[in-house]
């Protein structure tokens, strides 16, 4: 009863302090308002039916808490978006799972002269239920990234350079992944608001197993009004995985590829979205894997602070066949396996009120199920969920 007193408590005090609160200006603005800094402050509860993603079905409660302090500064050349961010959950029962995890992002823009682009880095702590290996898992994620723009004539080049670093606490189960990505694309400006666009993606990915791949991928695709009424950018091509340092023999794997969202508005209060995603990805247990996706949200309106919204999604995680030797020693084997082939269907329903910037409330429901050819990871998954966020 105390952990529901604080609750309703704490509750009470958020919504005291901001009902009466004037629509949202920075906490601090400075340098003639071209720098400013905002701070958002959130408190929610969950109840989840399976807190490790598997058969299990092992449910909890779950308390978060989060602080997120923002920077954003438009003047000169450079502009600049950073965030710094703490969150923090607690679980009723499985108290070993209490975490806090910091995260920060930085992003230095140019949107102005020839060349324009960005440069990025992030960092951050996630610990969450892994669906693909059916455990909970925690690590550290590092990503810098830099991105450029150059015109020429009718056509647009832009290139994009990247690394990705997952160190996990626990790398006697866990994998470690170190990702490199190279890409280039050519962009051609068409009639009627469409942009041809055709590229080439190299990736290299090193796990702490001593089992790398190599990728390469083709890609074309439209951007823009794909068709009456309806916005985005689609494209589709061909990609191989070339895996070294696994189980003799493992061959070079092909498939296709493809990304894309697109948008499609009814009218000013609601509208269609449409995504698809096909690529290869690694597995926390370093297994390789082809993983289709496709993704429906919609948002409907009612006014300035009423609205529902609904998303739901459909993937397939099929398995290269190529598992790491070591994992199959240390990892759980009934997660396990160079056939594993997932299917998964999703749904999410939310209704969210905002008095201003310095009130939100949200309600949400999430279901999630899971089929395999490995039984412990058949498993459904629902939570219900209720947030309150403040900014300043």
């Amino acid at each position: 009863m105390t952990l529901w007193r604080e609750i309703i408590f704490a509750l009470a005090l958020v919504a005291a302090v901001t009902l009466a609160c004037s629509p949202a200006h920075a906490l601090v603005t400075f340098n003639d308002s071209h720098d400013h800094i905002y701070v958002t402050g959130s408190f929610g509860m969950s109840r989840d039916s399976n807190v490790f993603a598997n058969s299990d079905n092992q449910g909890d409660f779950v308390y978060n808490a989060g602080l997120t302090a923002e920077y954003t500064r438009r003047a000169g050349w450079i502009g600049v978006n950073g965030s710094v961010a703490v969150s923090a959950s607690k679980f009723g029962k499985h108290t070993e799972q209490n975490f806090s995890n910091p995260s920060l992002s930085l992003e230095l823009t140019k949107q102005s002269g020839r060349t324009t682009g960005s440069l990025t880095i992030s960092g951050a702590r996630e610990s969450r239920a892994d669906a693909a290996v059916n455990l909970r898992s925690t690590s550290w994620n590092f990503s810098p990234g830099l991105n450029l723009k150059y015109p020429a004539g009718s056509y647009t080049f832009t290139s994009a350079l990247g690394y990705a670093s997952r160190k996990y606490t626990n790398d006697t189960v866990f994998a470690n992944l170190n990702t490199y990505t190279a890409a280039l694309e050519a962009i051609h400006l068409l009639p009627a608001e469409r942009e041809l666009i055709g590229g080439y993606r190299y990736r290299s990915s090193e796990t702490a197993r001593n089992t790398s791949t190599t990728d390469h991928a083709l890609t074309l695709g439209l951007s823009g009004r794909l068709l009456r009424g309806i916005m985005g950018s689609i494209r589709g091509g061909f990609q191989t995985r070339v895996p070294h340092g696994g189980l003799p023999g493992t061959p070079t794997f092909t498939s296709w590829t493809a990304s894309g969202s697109t948008v499609y508005a009814i009218n000013k209060k609601i509208s269609l979205n449409f995504g698809l995603s096909k690529d290869f990805s690694i597995t926390a247990t370093d297994s390789s894997v082809d993983v289709t996706s496709a993704t429906f949200s919609t948002a409907y309106a009612f006014n300035r602070r009423y609205s529902l919204s609904f998303s739901a999604g459909w993937g397939d995680s099929r398995s290269l066949g190529e598992s790491g030797r070591i994992v199959l020693a240390l990892g759980p084997p009934r997660v396990l396996g160079p056939q594993r082939h997932d299917n998964y269907a999703n749904w999410t329903t939310s209704f969210d009120y905002s008095l201003n910037e310095h009130f939100k409330l949200g309600l949400s429901y999430n279901w999630f199920e899971n089929w395999s050819t490995t039984s412990y990871a058949d498993f459904i998954r629902t939570s219900e969920s209720l947030s309150v966020s403040s900014r300043w």
